[in-house]
C-alpha cells in the first residue's frame, strides 16, 4: 500500500521548490554547482548533488526525477515498522507504519523531489542502527558503520534531519555501555569527518537568513495546528487514534509500564520542535510543517506504544482496518489525488500557449508574477508554441504596481494575459480590468496559481454586474451633466449607510468604481471604501490610488473590488467616496457600487 500510494500520480506539475532545485543543477562543472547551486541556498548540498548527477542520467521528467524520492518514502516505512517493532512490539510498529503510509503529510512530501522523503528514510535508518548499536547484546562494526553513514546522510540532506541526528547522538551518550564506547565514538567521528567539507557552506547558510526572509514567526498555538495537520486535519482520524489509545490502555491497565523508549519517542519528537520554535522566535523563522517530517513518526509510535496490549486475535484485523480507513480518508476525504497541493506551472504554460495560438501571439500582451522566469520557460519549452515574452515577471506591490499600470497603458494589443504562481497584491486584477474589462478565459488551479485572459471587447464570460448604487452629482457638487469637479474639494459625495442597504448577502464581491479625468499626473487621490462599527470606529479600510488607473488627458476607470471579511456584518456602516487630499485638479463621474460574482463562481475554462 505504501508503494502504491507514493508511486501513483507522480507526474503532476513541479512545485516552485522543485523547479528551484532543478534550476540550480544546470551547471557544467561541480565547482559551479557548489558555488551557485547550494552555497547560496539554505539547505545542505546532498540532495542538490544527487539531482545534479541524476538528471544527467535520466533527464528532468517529473516521474524520473521524483521516483527515487518516492522510493525513499517507501523504504522509510519499512524501517519505521522495524524500529518501532523493536521498541514497543509488532502491533505498534505496524500501526505506526500504517499511519505514515496513508497520512497526507508524509505521502505528499515523499512524492516531491525535495529532501523530505529521503531525509525521513535516513532518519529512520539512523535511529534503527543507533538502536542496534546501543541495545543489541553485542556491538557490531557493521552497525557502527551503518549508523555513521546514516548520520552523515541526515547531515547532508536537511538541517532538521541533522538536528535530529545530533539529538539522538547526544542521547546515546547517556545509555552507552562500556563495551561499545569505541564503536560509538568512532561512528560519530566518522560522520563528522564526512560532513567536514560542508562546514563552510553551512556557516554561510546560517548567515544569509534562509526562509526567514519570507516565513513568519510561529505563534504560541503553532504546535496545536501542526498536530491537527499531521492527522489530515480530520476529526475522524483523531477520534480513531484516540479510540486505539484508550483501548490499548484499557487492555494493558494491569501491567502498564514506561521504559526508555517512551522517553526517546517523546524527546525525539518534541526537541526538534522546541529548537525550531525558539530559533524561529528569537533568531530567524525556520519552523514550518515540512521540517518536522523527520521526527513525527516518534509521536505516532508514542501514541500507539501500548497497542501491544490488544488481544492477539484482534491485532491483524485492527491494523488492516486502520490502513483501509486511513487510506480512504486521505484519498476520498482529503481528495488527495484530485486537489491542487502546490502552485501550478505546467497548466499555466499550457494555458498561455493555447491563448497565444488561438488569439495570436502578437495580439496579446503578457505579464506574470513568478520567482524565476525559467520555472515557466521549462514548461513553455514543452509546448507547441515554445517560449514567449512577458512585460513583467514580478509583482510585490509598490512600484511594481506602477510598472504594471505603465505596461497596461502603453500596450496596443486587444488582449492581455496576467498570470501568477505566487501571491500578488489584491488590486492587481482591478488595475488590469480597468483597461481590459472583459475576462475571456481563466485557468485557476485551486487558488494557488491562476492565468487570466482579458480583452478590451465584449467577449466576457462573467455575467453582467448589477448596479447597486450610483452617486448623483448636482450643482451643489459643482457638477455639470453628472461630472463633478474636484479642484477645491477633498471629499466627493458618495455612499454612507448600512451594508444591508445595498447588499443582502455575501454571495458576491462589491466593486466600487469611478471615472476620473486629469490633465496632470495624479499623486494622492484615492477611491475609498471603509467599514465602521456602531461607535464610528473604522474596522476595515480599502483604497485604490487613482495614479494606478488614470492617464493624463482622458477619462479612465478606477476600480476597487471589496471581498467582505468575516468581521463585517449586514449592520456594519459602509462608506464609499472619492478622496482628494491634495485637492488636485481632476474631474469624476459615474461613482458606483456594483455586485460581481466571486471568481470561483464564474464559468471558468480550466486548462489542464
Amino acid at each position: 500500500m505504501t508503494a502504491i500510494l507514493r508511486l501513483t500520480e507522480l507526474g503532476f506539475s513541479y512545485s516552485n521548490d522543485e523547479l528551484s532545485a532543478l534550476a540550480r543543477v544546470r551547471f557544467d562543472t561541480f565547482s559551479d554547482l557548489v558555488d551557485h547551486g547550494f552555497y547560496v541556498d539554505g539547505h545542505p548540498g546532498g540532495i542538490q548533488v544527487f539531482l545534479y548527477y541524476w538528471v544527467k542520467l535520466f533527464g528532468m521528467g517529473e516521474w524520473a526525477v521524483r521516483l527515487p524520492f518516492a522510493l525513499g518514502g517507501v523504504f522509510a516505512v519499512y524501517f519505521i515498522i522495524r524500529l518501532f517493532t523493536r521498541w514497543f512490539g509488532e502491533i505498534t510498529g505496524l500501526l505506526t507504519g500504517a499511519y505514515v503510509a496513508f497520512l497526507e503529510f508524509p505521502l505528499l512530501y515523499s512524492q516531491i523531489a525535495r529532501p523530505y522523503g529521503a531525509g525521513l528514510l535516513f532518519s529512520m535508518m539512523m535511529t534503527w542502527y543507533w538502536t542496534r548499536l546501543l541495545f543489541d547484546e553485542k556491538p557490531r562494526k557493521l552497525y557502527a558503520a551503518a549508523f555513521s553513514l546514516s548520520v552523515a546522510a541526515c547531515m547532508y540532506t536537511h538541517y532538521f534531519s541533522f538536528l535530529l541526528a545530533l539529538i539522538i547522538g547526544i542521547t546515546g551518550l547517556f545509555f552507552l555501555k562500556r563495551d561499545r564506547i569505541l564503536y560509538y565514538i568512532s561512528a560519530g567521528t566518522g560522520a563528522a569527518l564526512m560532513f567536514a567539507p560542508h562546514i563552510y557552506i553551512t556557516l554561510n547558510h546560517l548567515s544569509i537568513g534562509g526562509v526567514g526572509l519570507w516565513l513568519t514567526k510561529p505563534g504560541n498555538g503553532w504546535l496545536w495546528g501542526h498536530l491537527s495537520y499531521l492527522f489530515n486535519d480530520s476529526v475522524a482520524l483523531l477520534l480513531l487514534t484516540a479510540v486505539i489509545m484508550i483501548f490499548s490502555l484499557w487492555f494493558g491497565r494491569k501491567a502498564l509500564k514506561l521504559n526508555k523508549f517512551h522517553l526517546f519517542s517523546l524527546l525525539f519528537f518534541i526537541l526538534p520542535f522546541l529548537v525550531g520554535f525558539l530559533y524561529s522566535r528569537v533568531v530567524n523563522p525556520v519552523l514550518q510543517h515540512s521540517v518536522l517530517i523527520f521526527s513525527f513518526p516518534f509521536l505516532v509510535a508514542l501514541l500507539f506504544s501500548f497497542a501491544g496490549n490488544f488481544p492477539a486475535r484482534f491485532s491483524g484485523a485492527l491494523v488492516l482496518l486502520v490502513l483501509l480507513l486511513g487510506t480512504a480518508q486521505t484519498i476520498i476525504g482529503k481528495r488527495y489525488y484530485s486537489k491542487q497541493h502546490f502552485g501550478e506551472f505546467r497548466g499555466i504554460a499550457v494555458a498561455i500557449d493555447k491563448w497565444n495560438s488561438q488569439y495570436g501571439d502578437s495580439n496579446i500582451t503578457r505579464a506574470i508574477s513568478i520567482n524565476n522566469p525559467w520555472y515557466l520557460d521549462f514548461y513553455l519549452d514543452q509546448t507547441e508554441g515554445g517560449r514567449t515574452t512577458f512585460g513583467q515577471y514580478d509583482n510585490r506591490g509598490g512600484l511594481q504596481l506602477d510598472s504594471l499600470a505603465m505596461l497596461l497603458d502603453s500596450c496596443k494589443t486587444s488582449y492581455f494575459i496576467y498570470a501568477w504562481t505566487k501571491p500578488v497584491p489584491d488590486e492587481t486584477d482591478d488595475i488590469v480590468r480597468a483597461r481590459f474589462p472583459c475576462i475571456c478565459e481563466k485557468a485557476d488551479f485551486g487558488g494557488l496559481a491562476t492565468a487570466t485572459l482579458y480583452s478590451r471587447g465584449n467577449t466576457c464570460i462573467m455575467p453582467k454586474a448589477d448596479t447597486l448604487f450610483k452617486a448623483v452629482f448636482g450643482p451643489e457638487n459643482q457638477a455639470v451633466a453628472g461630472i463633478c469637479t474636484m479642484d477645491s474639494h477633498e471629499y466627493s459625495k458618495g455612499f454612507d449607510g448600512r451594508l444591508s442597504e445595498i447588499s443582502k448577502d455575501r454571495s458576491g464581491n462589491l466593486t466600487a468604481s469611478v471615472e476620473a479625468f486629469s490633465d496632470s499626473v495624479i499623486e494622492g487621490a484615492v477611491l475609498v471604501v471603509s467599514f465602521h462599527d456602531e461607535s464610528g470606529e473604522t474596522i476595515h479600510w480599502l483604497g485604490a490610488p487613482a495614479r494606478l488607473f488614470v492617464s493624463r488627458g482622458k477619462w479612465c476607470n478606477v476600480r476597487l473590488t471589496v471581498t467582505l471579511p468575516e468581521t463585517i456584518t449586514p449592520d456594519s456602516r459602509l462608506k464609499m467616496f472619492f478622496w482628494n487630499p491634495k485637492q488636485e485638479r481632476l474631474k469624476i463621474r459615474n461613482l458606483t457600487f456594483t455586485s460581481e460574482e466571486y471568481g470561483d463562481k464564474l464559468n471558468k475554462k480550466h486548462i489542464k
